[in-house]
């Protein structure tokens, strides 16, 4: 199930910054009369929202099979009127139904998965099943509101990064610098950080997390120092003066700020 929180953590960062793409006008516009605008499509996602977190709560100690049940999905849009409330209001509660989700997956003991659920078409399927549906219907319902303006929620293009690949993007970079940015996502980004001698960086304004790939030497952070090794993480609070000292000719590290 890590897979489905992570996607869902991720929908919940992103969604709304491309929700913002659009103007209120085109969040309430409905492509026919009785069609959802976007503004219902995302209503709706919300009521999607409460009646599976219910769902994944009640199978824990449902008796088996779990019969799911239907709901009716216009007459809740309509009765929500999420056609006339801002915006910003249905998204708050979209993400706050999400990230309980999210906790109720994670607190879900792997046992309770395997639980039998019966479908309003009388299929018999498991809670790995449901999760994963919820997740599926959740994107269909996106792609709706976003293929409107070609954008698509998805997964960074450089998402998998090797060792190989960021090496050859450090040596290649024209600048000459001893690290070059890899992956951005939001506020976050990652680089390849490989000093040559002497470490002569900053203090920085985020938050920051060293992955060491080979090398082994001295960290100072804020007036202590420790030694590492190939394999350790190091965590850097932001403003904290730091750096690696006394390193292996070999040394080089992840580095990823948030």
């Amino acid at each position: 199930m890590e897979n489905i929180t992570t996607r869902l953590q991720q929908l919940i960062e992103e969604v709304p910054k491309m929700i913002d793409q659009f103007s209120p006008a085109e969040m309430a516009e409905k492509p026919a009369p009785e069609k959802w605008s976007n503004k219902e499509i995302m209503g709706h996602l919300c009521d999607s929202a409460l009646h599976n977190w219910q769902r994944f709560i009640y199978v824990k100690n449902a008796d088996e099979p779990f019969k799911i049940t239907s709901y009716p999905q216009d007459d809740l849009v309509r009765i929500n009127n999420y056609q006339n409330l801002p915006t910003g209001n249905i998204l708050a509660l979209w993400k706050n139904m999400n990230r309980q989700i999210i906790a109720v997956i994670k607190n879900m003991p792997v046992e309770k998965m395997d639980v039998s659920i019966q479908l309003p078409n009388n299929e018999i399927k498991d809670l790995r099943f449901l999760i994963n549906d919820y997740i599926v219907h959740l994107e269909h319902h996106l792609n709706q509101v976003f293929n409107q303006k070609n954008i698509v929620p998805g997964l960074p293009e450089n998402w998998n990064l090797s060792i190989e690949y960021a090496l050859e993007k450090l040596r290649t970079h024209p600048a000459g610098k001893p690290s070059v940015t890899l992956l951005e996502n939001g506020e976050m980004y990652t680089e390849i950080y490989e000093p040559q001698k002497v470490d002569l960086q900053q203090p920085h304004d985020q938050d920051e997390i060293y992955v060491v790939i080979s090398g082994s030497g001295i960290f100072y952070n804020n007036g202590e120092r420790r030694p590492f090794k190939t394999g350790d993480l190091i965590f850097v609070p932001a403003g904290i003066e730091h750096r690696f000292e006394d390193f292996t000719d070999d040394f080089k590290t992840w580095v990823i700020f948030y």
